[in-house]
C-alpha cells in the first residue's frame, strides 16, 4: 500500500503545470510554485524533498552545458553541499511562496566556484 501511495504521489508532482510549461518554455516539478513545493513537502518531506531535488541537479547540469555552450564559466557542482542546499531551498521557498522553485536553486548555483575553462 506504501508503495501505491508512493508512485501516485510521483505522479502527482509530476502532472503538475504551470502557464511555462504550457509555453514549452521549460518541464517538471522544478516549475512549480515555492508554494506547491511548501504543501507537498508537508505531506512526505523525505520523498518530496528528494524528488524535486533530483530535478535541481538536471536544472544546475542543464545551466553548466548553457554555460559552456555560451563560451562562460561552468560551475563546480560536485562542491555543492546537498544537506545545506536543501536547507536553503526550503528557507527561500518558505520565504518566497508565490515564485517557482527553480528561483531557489539561482543563488545556489552561482554561489559555486567556477571550473577552469
Amino acid at each position: 500500500m506504501k508503495r501505491i501511495l508512493t508512485l501516485a504521489l510521483l505522479a502527482s508532482l509530476s502532472s503538475s503545470a504551470t502557464a511555462d510549461e504550457s509555453e514549452g518554455q521549460a518541464f517538471g516539478i522544478g516549475m512549480d510554485s515555492c508554494a506547491e513545493f511548501v504543501k507537498n513537502y508537508g505531506a512526505q518531506p523525505a520523498l518530496v524533498e528528494n524528488t524535486y531535488y533530483i530535478w535541481a541537479e538536471g536544472f544546475w547540469s542543464g545551466m553548466n552545458l548553457h554555460a559552456t555552450a555560451a563560451s562562460q564559466p561552468a560551475r563546480r557542482l560536485a562542491s555543492i553541499d546537498m544537506r545545506s542546499a536543501k536547507v536553503e531551498i526550503r528557507v527561500y521557498c518558505d520565504r518566497h511562496p508565490l515564485m517557482p522553485y527553480y528561483d531557489a536553486l539561482l543563488p545556489i548555483y552561482f554561489k559555486l566556484p567556477t571550473l577552469p575553462k
